[in-house]
């Protein structure tokens, strides 16, 4: 089965309100550029030059994050997010075309609000969007 077919089912878990609920409980337990890459998917899923394919795993990725009970629990220290952001590198592989400057600097003044401006320049040169 392919991952999309697999990732669907948690698209039913995608709300913007429990999203970003989820962000500010983990912003300082996952990685500052995993933190910006969920962003840019969020901003993305409301972009209509994306596909709507594209956008409905866009949807399940940050569905399958927001959901408590996943492959592997968030709480497990080192381990918790590990299939979050594989599912998230996954989503952002499909995004690459569909990013703009004007979307990154749009993620990158969400992004400083959820953990402030300091961790945000740590991370300008690593992003490869």
């Amino acid at each position: 089965m392919k991952p999309e077919k697999k990732l669907l089912k948690y698209s039913k878990y995608y709300n913007e309100k429990r999203l970003f609920s989820k962000l500010k409980k983990v912003s300082g337990k996952i990685s500052t550029v995993l933190l910006f890459y969920i962003l840019i998917l969020f901003y993305l899923i409301s972009d209509k030059t994306v596909p709507i394919k594209t956008r409905v795993i866009f949807i399940a990725a940050l569905g399958y994050l927001i959901v408590p009970t996943d492959l592997i629990a968030d709480f497990l220290p080192g381990l918790g997010f590990t299939d979050d952001a594989a599912l998230i590198a996954y989503a952002i592989s499909n995004a690459t075309g569909f990013v703009t400057p004007e979307l990154k600097e749009k993620a990158f003044s969400k992004l400083g609000k959820l953990v402030g401006p300091d961790r945000i320049e740590e991370i300008k040169g690593v992003v490869f969007l």
